[in-house]
């Protein structure tokens, strides 16, 4: 057995990193040396289809915060949205009818982007929680720029500068004074919260929107779904990992309905997964102790919440699985990060 494949290594789309150097650029610092640390090329950075480790993006950002003397480099990135930076999803949220069919949209096709992360929605009778769940232990950069970044976006889609969601929570403490940020936002900003995301009215998502074109965002979720089709034939374990992470928290997924997200037959997507010397129950294995790491580490979550957020029948059923993971119980875990970091 490969061990390689039994560990779950999140990805992100270059075009990301690629926004991040030229925004780097732009703040002064020298390109070369961005690319440097990236461990990129010019030509790997035009090349729309590649996926790259997200560490490689997480050193990028250490690396510029300290140059530019930035704290909040990601929270800053996130305030100035470009639609190339998600490649086809940014143009398909530009066109899109609705905000809640640009989130839609994102959901659908979220592995185009990579699987560090995924969207969530939770919806009440008058507002839905827009929650970004990230699938690896990420700095704030990543957190504050996927969260700023729907605010950035949702201004430019409505052509409403001074909107402002009802609420923004992140899972982290304040890295600047924290009217830094709600100067921003304009709304109540929760720290060391349950989860990442902001809070919208229900009609907000609803309402129509100024730039939306109806043929254009079908001639671009066309082309979508044929780089989804693409991407489950050349890269499934890479689309099966962004399922997972995306589904998991509403339920477990089974092999048929992964199979069935991938156009293929459940003997046919067991194949592939051989191929890479893992199987379905090994990637789900992996991503839920990435998940449940995560969350101990970025949340003071109760272990009761985590192992239901993992599709865990009974939290003993996760206490033991997390033993076997690490040798620890969850709250030792906990207990022994938190030291750590210290």
């Amino acid at each position: 057995m490969n061990a390689s494949f039994t560990t779950f290594n999140p990805k992100i789309a270059v075009q990301v990193i690629r926004s991040l150097i030229n925004y780097c650029e732009r703040q002064g610092l020298v390109r070369d040396e961005l690319m440097k640390v990236a461990s990129l090329s010019e030509d790997q950075l035009n090349d729309a289809r590649l996926l790259i480790d997200i560490q490689r993006y997480e050193d990028l950002y250490q690396y510029s915060s300290e140059q530019l003397a930035d704290p909040v480099l990601g929270f800053h990135f996130g305030q100035h949205f470009e639609a190339d930076r998600w490649g086809v999803l940014g143009y398909i949220a530009l066109t899109s009818q609705s905000l809640g069919a640009a989130i839609a949209a994102q959901y659908q096709f979220q592995s185009l982007s990579g699987n560090m992360g995924a969207p969530i929605q939770v919806v009440d009778e008058t507002s839905t929680t827009l929650q970004w769940v990230p699938a690896y232990n990420c700095t704030h950069h990543m957190s504050e720029q996927i969260i700023t970044g729907l605010v950035s976006l949702a201004r430019i889609l409505t052509n409403q500068k001074d909107f402002n969601p009802t609420s923004v929570c992140f899972t982290h403490n304040p890295v600047v004074e924290k009217h830094h940020y709600q100067e921003y936002f304009q709304c109540d900003v929760t720290f060391k919260a349950a989860f990442n995301g902001l809070v919208v009215e229900n009609s907000f998502l609803n309402a129509p929107l100024r730039r939306a074109d109806i043929e254009t965002n079908k001639t671009l979720i066309s082309h979508a779904e044929s780089l989804l089709t693409q991407q489950s034939f050349s890269s499934p374990l890479e689309v099966i990992k962004d399922y997972v992470i995306k589904t998991i928290a509403d339920h477990v997924p089974e092999v048929e309905e992964v199979a069935e997200y991938l156009g293929l037959s459940v003997r046919s997507t067991q194949r592939k997964l051989q191929e890479y010397g893992t199987s379905y129950s090994q990637v789900l294995d992996a991503i839920r102790k990435e998940l449940a790491i995560t969350y101990l580490q970025q949340t003071q979550n109760p272990v009761l919440y985590i192992s239901e957020r993992l599709g865990f029948s009974e939290q003993s059923a996760f206490q033991r699985a997390f033993k076997r993971w690490t040798d620890q119980t969850p709250r030792q875990f906990r207990l022994a990060y938190a030291d750590r970091v210290l």
